[in-house]
């Protein structure tokens, strides 16, 4: 038996697996099944909960997409677990540090008991967006040229600004996503200015397509908007359920987001 938690952030809905207190580190087999599983709720991503490998961390985590790959971030889905761990008492303090891969990634509880989530990993080298050439800043949908701007926020995103309300947001994500441009796949987001301190946002996420909401393409919508756009550090990022709001420090290599985490069910046991 397997006692999981079901959570959600601004529409994405998560699997939250406490590895600490049951100590589970599922095989690739297992993942498939619980992906697969009759849930009462569609499943975005799964978010597993483990011992860091490192002292200076409190917790590692792991996330498993819809398809079964391992996904190198998700900040919706670290509010989620961040409030899973504050409420369940697993940590003394207000305060929490994760090893997500290598990066270190830090939440905090806010004053309107909201989720702040910091991270430090902002990059623009080619190494670590995975772009095959990094010449390239545009490809050809339907015999039209669309730009893109990327960066990695610990997982890699193009960001299309101010696209044509025509375009099919998730044909574009998937040519995108399909074109060879990336040597790993990338999250592709939409981006229209309201002002230059707040956007509107669609995200096509690779290994899930378009999501309700994504948290590190809020951040990367941000970063992109104020290093390309001269948008403002702070901004409003809008999704079709509600909002988060991010600050970035460029010459830090910090952004952070802040937004809420909710349940959706009281924890089960599912029999796998």
């Amino acid at each position: 038996m397997l006692i999981v938690q079901y959570m959600e952030s601004l529409g994405n809905d998560f699997i939250v697996i406490d590895g600490v207190t049951q100590p589970y580190e599922p095989s690739s087999k297992e993942i498939t099944k619980l992906l697969n599983y009759d849930h009462e709720f569609s499943i975005d991503q799964i978010m597993l909960i483990l011992p860091p490998d490192n002292s200076k961390f409190d917790f590692k985590i792991k996330i498993y997409n819809q398809d079964g790959s391992e996904a190198t971030n998700c900040v919706n889905g670290i509010r989620c677990i961040s409030k899973y761990i504050f409420d369940q008492k697993l940590v003394f303090s207000n305060q929490i540090s994760f090893m997500v891969g290598s990066d270190l990634i830090i939440a905090r509880k806010t004053n309107a008991d909201l989720l702040k989530i910091d991270m430090f990993n902002i990059s623009f080298e080619s190494k670590d967006i995975g772009l095959e050439d990094d010449k390239i800043n545009s490809f050809t949908f339907n015999n039209k040229e669309i730009f893109f701007d990327v960066v990695s926020v610990g997982n890699p995103h193009a960001v299309i600004f101010n696209y044509d309300q025509q375009l099919n947001v998730p044909e574009v994500g998937a040519a995108l996503q399909n074109s060879g441009i990336f040597k790993f796949g990338v999250n592709v987001g939409f981006a229209n200015c309201i002002s230059d301190s707040e956007i509107n946002l669609r995200v096509v996420e690779r290994g899930v397509g378009e999501t309700q909401a994504c948290g590190s393409g809020a951040c990367a919508a941000a970063i992109i908007g104020n290093k390309v756009r001269n948008l403002s550090n702070k901004m409003k990022v809008n999704f079709n359920n509600g909002f988060l709001e991010t600050e970035t420090d460029l010459s830090s290599g910090k952004v952070s987001l802040t937004g809420n985490a909710n349940y959706r069910a009281q924890a089960i046991e599912l029999n796998l």
